[in-house]
């Protein structure tokens, strides 16, 4: 039974692009102000979910609404239309199963094209049910709407025929009137009671979704009037709800809300304003009403064309669809912010330890013109000398002979080796490059490492390397005065290619033993740097695989509760925790180097979502004082006036900011701990003014053992994980 109500409820909120529970009851409960529409549309809905489910389609689409809003839609037409009786319902639940039918053909069909099937179904099944309905004469034409207020009177009674009397008599200026009614016009009731009804639902579900929605039909409504157009399709048949649903669908749901979506709602309501004229006097010769079908023309020719576009400009197409303008946006931007320069292959530093950057990008000496993104890299002591006295032998300086390791994983497509090395001093301009390797991470992405060892070589031509690996030893082959590790990233793979643009993906500076960590950044000429070592405390604690269960003892201030975890991974391989008692799910990515969360879902008050805040993103090697800073989703960390302000001006700026860190503090044992402290913090910010600020202190014991403290005001949580 909750699958089929779910079901229902959801096909409600699908009509403007949801699946907000609040936004579904509302227009449900605006569609029975006309009680006979609302209980056609109700069976509609409940008919196309039970033929959906019995004919085996897939579960997650039924629930979602997406095969049944469209029956919705025909069945409020079918109530508008016929009389009820037993054929009546006999004609609805055919329609029903027709509709969703064609809604299953459309999906998969215009699923090749990426566009969506909007209210095509809808369209398609109305036709066919109005012209079919010709033929049978049982199916008698309704005379309801001439007497409207003596339906609501037998249905509803007195009183409710009064209120809706009085609310007739209500004079709202005309364009408030009209766009009010052009909204309760989708539900085919020309009432300002549903129209408020269901503008109010669209309002507490999104600010700007309300606002598109506004903007569109003053768009729609002034484009007719200037052009002189027939004012009486929008003040009397209200058709202007084509925008309505166009602005929601364009501005917010398949679109980033931003201010070129604003303004392509704008252009795209003018279009609808042409396509109702043209429509409108192809299907009168055939006695056909075109409905919303300007709203789904438009909006998939607009989707079609942008889907093949050769440049974003500013208009970017919803990637990870949240079914909220609010959440696509602020997502977008969280995500934007989180991940602006993430590289699809991830290129590590070429050794271990700490090694100093004597040449870096558009250096001075030697990497310049077409070779001017590479780096060199030497060991030097705490007086910046690389070598130990009397430094006149390659063996005297301290990088020669180390590792080179693989900064990804490859097939290694080019070795070069039996460069001897050069005398301190000396270079070999004619094997310029000396010994050298390039590794293929991918097309038109490959590594390359020069200047090395001859004979030292742990790897063959062919080979498949994994990151890490350790090839070869550092030298001083080639144009090298003395031994360092030269390294370049490639799109092609010879030995003399030019230098490619890429970020190292993870590793930490030192200056003045305070650790900095960087994220797919670029070394700096000078700096002290290191490719990062994961601390097995950190790893085993953080190591979240599927299949694992997690139990909690919580104190929440002296109440006790105790909360199951466990790990699984989805359809699309992406890893979340799910907490039993709330039903959230929390997803992260574990890279080895990092344990990070990127989305949350369910309920913002359960120990999940704070650790989920609390455990934002640690780096999974200790280093003293090493702070890791991150941003956090704007949706859900605010409430209250302050969040719907945000709302309405989130697509021109967002001014309300969230900042996370985290931070290490404490460990026993270096080399092998039995203990480690971290603490971070997640901050809420109006401008540079704190709104709300959570503490967070974890304190790891052993393998797969921590604890969790939760300061928030005066409110303190203590969180046991039990082994």
């Amino acid at each position: 039974m909750k699958f089929y109500r779910d079901s229902i409820v959801n096909s409600y909120a699908q009509i403007f692009f949801s699946n907000h529970k609040w936004l579904a009851y509302l227009l449900l409960l605006a569609s029975f102000i006309d009680p006979y529409l609302g209980v056609s549309g109700l069976i509609a809905a409940a008919a196309s979910v039970f033929f959906a489910k019995w004919m085996g389609f897939n579960q997650e689409s039924i629930r979602s609404g997406m095969y049944s809003y469209n029956s919705i839609l025909v069945g409020f037409t079918i109530g508008v239309f016929y009389k009820f009786s037993l054929p009546f319902f006999g004609i609805l639940l055919l329609a029903s199963l027709l509709t969703m039918l064609i809604t299953v053909c459309l999906s998969a069909f215009v699923a090749a094209y990426r566009i969506p099937f909007l209210s095509l179904p809808f369209m398609l099944g109305v036709w066919a049910i109005l012209l079919g309905a010709r033929g049978f004469k049982a199916i008698e034409l309704s005379e309801r709407g001439i007497y409207a207020i003596n339906d609501l009177y037998s249905f509803w009674g007195p009183d409710m025929a009064k209120f809706m009397q009085e609310m007739a008599l209500l004079k709202f200026p005309l364009l408030i009137d009209v766009y009010l009614k052009s909204m309760g016009a989708i539900f085919f009731q020309y009432n300002l009671l549903t129209g408020i009804l269901m503008a109010l639902g669209l309002l507490i579900y999104s600010r700007i979704a309300f606002s598109l929605s506004v903007l569109g039909f003053l768009t729609g409504y002034y484009f007719v009037q200037f052009f002189q157009g027939n004012m009486t399709e929008l003040e009397y048949s209200y058709i202007g709800f084509n925008y309505i649903l166009s602005s929601v669908a364009l501005g917010g749901f398949f679109m980033v809300p931003s201010l070129r979506s604003y303004l392509l709602v704008m252009v795209s309501a003018a279009l609808i304003a042409l396509s109702i004229s043209a429509l409108g006097n192809f299907f009168y010769v055939f006695q056909l009403p075109i409905y919303s079908l300007p709203f789904s023309i438009v909006v998939m020719l607009m989707i079609y064309a942008l889907n093949n576009r050769y440049s974003m400009n500013g208009l970017h197409m919803v990637q990870y669809q949240q079914y909220s303008p609010e959440k696509n946006l602020y997502t977008y931007h969280n995500r934007l912010e989180r991940f602006k320069n993430d590289t699809y292959f991830h290129i590590h530093l070429p050794f271990y330890g700490e090694w100093f950057v004597s040449q870096a990008h558009e250096a001075a000496i030697t990497h310049k013109d077409d070779w001017r993104f590479a780096f060199d890299f030497v060991i030097a002591d705490e007086t910046q000398k690389t070598f130990k006295s009397p430094g006149e032998e390659v063996t005297d300086f301290y990088c020669y002979n180390l590792p080179v390791l693989s900064p990804a994983a490859g097939y290694v497509v080019t070795l070069v080796d039996g460069i001897v090395d050069n005398a301190i001093g000396e270079v070999n301009l004619g094997e310029n490059w000396g010994n050298a390797i390039v590794i293929k991470h991918s097309d038109f992405l490959y590594s390359k490492i020069t200047h090395i060892k001859e004979a030292s070589f742990k790897v063959k031509l062919g080979d498949y390397v994994k990151k890490g690996e350790v090839l070869a030893s550092c030298g001083n082959s080639g144009r090298s005065p003395e031994p360092h590790i030269h390294f370049q990233v490639q799109s092609t793979p010879f030995v003399g290619a030019k230098t490619l643009k890429y970020p190292i993906s993870y590793y930490v500076s030192k200056q003045n033993e305070k650790y900095t960590f960087h994220s797919f950044d670029y070394p700096l000429e000078g700096q002290t740097i290191f490719r990062i070592n994961t601390t097995t405390l950190l790893k085993n604690n953080f190591d979240f695989v599927p299949g694992m269960t997690m139990d909690f003892a919580v104190d929440r201030d002296g109440e006790k509760s105790n909360v199951k975890w466990e790990v699984f991974v989805d359809s699309a391989n992406q890893s979340y925790i799910f907490c039993h008692e709330t039903q959230s799910l929390a997803y992260f990515v574990n890279n080895e180097t990092l344990h990070y969360f990127t989305d949350f879902k369910g309920d913002k008050k359960s120990l999940l979502y704070y650790f989920y805040l609390g455990a934002h993103k640690i780096l999974l090697g200790y280093y003293y004082e090493l702070e890791v800073k991150d941003v956090l989703p704007i949706d859900g960390f605010f409430t209250g006036f302050s969040k719907v302000i945000q709302d309405f001006v989130a697509p021109f700026g967002i001014y309300l900011k969230t900042e996370y860190s985290a931070k290490f503090i404490e460990i026993d044992d270096p080399m092998s701990p039995s203990k480690i402290r971290i603490s971070s913090s997640a901050l809420v910010k109006i401008g540079e003014n704190v709104k709300r600020k959570i503490e967070f202190y974890f304190v790891l014991n052993h393998s797969k053992n921590f604890t969790m403290t939760i300061n928030e005001g005066k409110i303190c949580t203590h969180v046991i994980r039990i082994a």
